[in-house]
């Protein structure tokens, strides 16, 4: 037998080109985006690791700049599906809000008090924050009608705005080891 070579028994496994059988890049990149709006909604930016959110889904740090080149790219994500997410009529909602089984929604309500209460450190990353104040004071414009005044609009978005970083406040570690399968 010549040194270097493996025994006759060791089997050799041939790799395949391309992404192993059976992965799903959408449902890989949801999965990453759900993990970065709870821990980005919990540390907040600064203190946020991209390896946190690697280990919260159970993928490489590496695998999770295939999908995002960065951190302030993977913050941007998940801002926008926590836009998406909680900017929408029935989202605003005080039922809707404290419904344990809607966490996503609670934890995209609680990344945007967070975006909101750091917006002047934050604007350079995210563009978007500066113009989520203005989309909720049109979306309770709306709400509470013409009529009404601005008092109302404003004790609305005050009452939401209130609510988003409180719940942001209340987040503990155990928010974050929630499954993110799950979701």
């Amino acid at each position: 037998m010549t040194a270097g070579l493996a025994s006759p028994r060791a089997r050799v496994i041939k790799r395949t080109v391309g992404r192993p059988r059976g992965s799903n890049t959408d449902a890989r990149r949801e999965m990453i985006i759900t993990a970065a709006i709870r821990v980005f909604a919990y540390r907040g930016y600064d203190a946020a690791t991209v390896q946190e959110v690697a280990d919260l889904v159970g993928i490489t740090r590496p695998a999770i700049h295939h999908y995002f080149p960065g951190k302030a790219p993977l913050y941007r994500g998940a801002l926008d599906r926590a836009y998406d997410i909680a900017m929408t009529p029935a989202g605003i909602g005080s039922e809707r809000f404290t419904d344990p089984e809607l966490n996503g929604l609670r934890m995209a309500c609680a990344l945007l008090g967070t975006s909101l209460a750091h917006s002047h450190r934050i604007a350079d990353v995210a563009p978007r924050i500066t113009g989520v104040s203005a989309d909720l004071r049109r979306m309770c414009a709306q709400a509470v009608g013409r009529h009404d005044g601005a008092a109302q609009v404003d004790a609305l978005v005050t009452t939401i705005v209130g609510r988003w970083v409180l719940t942001a406040c209340d987040l503990t570690w155990i928010d974050l080891e929630v499954d993110v399968d799950v979701l």
